[in-house]
């Protein structure tokens, strides 16, 4: 008869170990998102984001700034007016998007979070834009140098190309 308790509560606590948290838990994976990222690569530049509940904003020097709607579903982002769609993987200070397209893309969160890129008008000619700019510049500058390129040198005129194809 004592047994019975002790079977119970060894069915109880069995039971609760088997039930594993969703990975696919979509406002989770909303939350972890949201926050100031940047990335660099060859072949797209320096590119800045800034991610709320509902919008994908980013800023790089070939495209400017623009902002995306988007939805999590299970562990994909989708854009809501564009076709690509990615699988996520967080890594804690980073988040790696597999693209449906065959890309990949590593987004790694900015420690500071004084960034005030929400905030940059799309008036090219305000102070609070040049203001931002500057910083954007400084930050791009260490990101092409972190990869081998003296942007420096009149030798390699990369970043001079890609300051071109921002406007």
């Amino acid at each position: 008869m004592r047994s019975i308790p002790y079977f119970l509560v060894f069915f109880i606590f069995a039971l609760s170990a088997c039930h594993s948290p969703n990975p696919k838990n979509i406002e989770g994976n909303k939350k972890i998102l949201i926050g100031k990222w940047h990335r660099f690569s060859i072949a797209n530049g320096y590119s800045e984001f800034d991610i709320d509940s509902q919008y994908i904003v980013f800023y790089n020097q070939k495209v400017g700034r623009f902002d995306l709607p988007y939805k999590i579903e299970n562990d994909s982002l989708k854009y809501l007016t564009n076709q690509y769609a990615a699988k996520i993987t967080y890594y804690g200070d980073s988040v790696l998007f597999e693209g449906n397209d065959s890309t990949e893309a590593t987004l790694y969160r900015f420690k500071e979070s004084r960034l005030p890129f929400k905030t940059i008008p799309e008036v090219k000619d305000s102070l609070s834009f040049a203001s931002y700019i500057a910083g954007f510049d400084k930050r791009l500058t260490q990101e092409f140098e972190k990869a081998g390129i003296k942007i420096s040198t009149p030798e390699e005129p990369v970043y001079e190309e890609l300051l071109k194809k921002r406007e």
